[in-house]
């Protein structure tokens, strides 16, 4: 089972940093999930919302910011909001890299037709249906994964990850079942489950049958995988 660290390692660093990504992955982690957005002068950049204030000392939108003055903010801890380049450099693990901005699609996919290596190690995943079909028509052989908040019934989790193009879906844990998740797996769908916040709720994900998990806290299961 895949053990995805969110935003690295959110429950004990600031999410989305190079020192976060780091933490989970000497914690284990076999992936590393990250979002991306892109500043004002068009650089593809690692931060979760669409404004800078609650993750820096910042205010404003990313998008109306230019890297300079992103780059000056404090992420936490001293930690500075990374550019996706400088994360792939430091992160050898695989990568989900959730799409936040549908202006990042290009720029993503560039990095990815550039570098085989990197694009066999990155899942491109997205909430929106739109975004994921755009990196399937500009990159085909791409990975790809739509992420359900709260899952619905399994019928429409497959009909809502056929009609991204999907081949993985990233459902809530609280709505999925054994049934659900084997009937996923025979129309050829991985499924990864989230949050997983300990030891028993890990144990509830290896029942599940599922192909990964995602969660805040990648030191609190490090000892129950082993």
């Amino acid at each position: 089972m895949i053990v995805t660290g969110h935003r690295g390692s959110l429950g004990s660093e600031p999410e989305n940093t190079i020192r976060s990504f780091r933490r989970a992955i000497a914690d284990g982690c076999d992936e590393i999930e990250l979002d991306l957005r892109v500043t004002a002068d068009d650089r593809l950049v690692v931060l979760h919302d669409a404004t800078v204030g609650r993750t820096t000392n910042g205010t404003g939108p990313v998008e109306e910011l230019t890297f300079d003055e992103l780059r000056a903010l404090d992420a936490g801890l001293g930690e500075r909001v990374p550019t996706w380049a400088e994360t792939i450099e430091v992160v050898g693990v695989r990568i989900q890299a959730e799409v936040k901005a549908a202006r990042a699609v290009p720029l993503l996919v560039e990095s990815l037709q550039a570098d085989p290596e990197l694009a066999a190690r990155t899942m491109v995943t997205s909430s929106h249906a739109e975004i994921l079909l755009a990196i399937r028509q500009a990159m085909p052989s791409a990975s790809t994964g739509l992420i359900f908040g709260r899952t619905p019934d399994v019928a429409d989790v497959l009909a809502l990850t056929r009609a991204a193009e999907a081949g993985t879906a990233l459902c809530g844990i609280a709505g999925l079942t054994v049934e659900a998740v084997a009937e996923l797996h025979r129309e050829g769908f991985d499924v990864t489950a989230w949050p997983v916040p300990d030891a028993e709720t890990f144990a509830r994900a290896v029942e599940l049958g599922v192909d990964g998990i995602t969660t805040d806290y990648p030191e609190r299961l490090a000892a129950v995988r082993i």
